[in-house]
């Protein structure tokens, strides 16, 4: 076995930051079907424009020329850090994994014990059990046929079905509110419970939570660091008994599309309220929120939504097959402890 060359990428170099982010695409994606890769101008911004707290490294594994491999470590702060470590399908096998995992360790060393990672294939469990890590949680994907999906709302009304998986039961205390782009001022203190509801009880199986709260500022900066990355972020809100004074926030969810890469819109949360589940709020939040891709020129292009749903939130998957959803592959998450001595 020939070892490979591991070379760190500086933060401001675009051009090796090109030539690993097609690798990592490429072994991320390879025999899967449309599987959703950040776009390259994200990923340059994410890189010269850090988070403050949290530090993002690109490592590149080469033999010679040719790079073979390569990583990504995010470490933020009072977190278990993220690696992703990915190699050529031509190059598994070969021991070059392994060779990047204990770079990775050294990179760690003093900054943090505990990490986390994602696979998508039998080959990567197997890689991460050899590597010390535990099973802490499992998703699938699932993916929406877009162009059919929209076509079907665009003409909802020319022949009206009850049983239609577009219609949203009216709920005469129900109100939902939607935007694209920055949440409304007058909903922003509501959005901003719903997040620190949605980390308390986003299913994460063994895996560590990590309960970090995000305030109204954190929210704003959070979406100005969205649109800087290419991201057009369209949202919607949920209140009960909303003509009253002090209506109750029941739900949210949001959906991101890229600028740059349009092709895959991506589902991020949906939540509803512990004590309003069950009343059909999910289903009018993401029916009601879909519908403003009809607005957004760029979704013209999509092909597809992506989502993921944790393998125990059985009212998700029955939701999400309802509207189109069907599954297409699994995601295995394992966290573990990098054992120093």
């Amino acid at each position: 076995m020939v070892d490979v060359d591991i070379t760190r990428i500086e933060p401001d170099d675009a051009a090796e930051l090109t030539r690993w982010h097609a690798l990592m695409r490429e072994a991320y994606t390879a025999d899967r079907t449309a599987a959703w890769w950040q776009s390259l101008e994200s990923t340059l911004t994410q890189f010269a424009h850090p988070r403050s707290d949290k530090s993002d490294i690109a490592l590149l594994a080469h033999l010679g020329d040719q790079a073979v491999g390569g990583a990504e470590i995010n470490i933020v702060t009072d977190a278990p850090a993220d690696v992703e470590i990915g190699v050529l399908s031509a190059h598994r096998r070969q021991g070059h994994g392994t060779s990047i995992a204990g770079v990775v360790e050294d990179l760690l060393r003093g900054r943090t014990e505990l990490v986390q990672t994602e696979t998508y294939c039998p080959e990567g469990v197997a890689f991460a059990g050899a590597q010390g890590l535990n099973i802490g949680n499992q998703e699938h994907r699932l993916l929406l046929d877009l162009p059919a999906y929209l076509h079907d709302d665009a003409n909802r009304y020319k022949i009206p079905d009850p049983k239609s998986r577009l219609t949203t039961d009216p709920d005469p205390n129900l109100s939902i509110t939607s935007w694209i782009g920055g949440c409304p001022d007058e909903a922003l203190e509501d959005w901003a419970r719903l997040r620190q509801q949605m980390d308390e009880d986003v299913p994460v199986g063994d895996l560590t939570r990590t309960l970090k709260h995000a305030g109204t500022d954190a929210i704003r900066t959070h979406e100005e660091r969205m649109d800087e990355q290419g991201w057009i972020l369209v949202s919607s809100i949920a209140h009960l008994n909303s003509a009253a004074p002090g209506s109750t926030p029941a739900g949210y969810t949001e959906i991101m599309v890229s600028r740059h890469e349009p092709d895959i819109v991506i589902q991020e949360d949906t939540l509803v309220d512990r004590a309003y589940r069950g009343r059909g709020i999910g289903r009018a939040l993401k029916v009601t929120n879909m519908r403003q891709l009809h607005e957004i020129p760029e979704a013209a292009q999509a092909s597809w939504v992506q989502t993921f749903t944790a393998d125990s939130n059985g009212p998700m998957h029955a939701l999400n097959r309802n509207l189109g959803f069907v599954t297409v592959d699994s995601m295995t998450a394992f966290e573990g402890r990098i054992d120093y001595s």
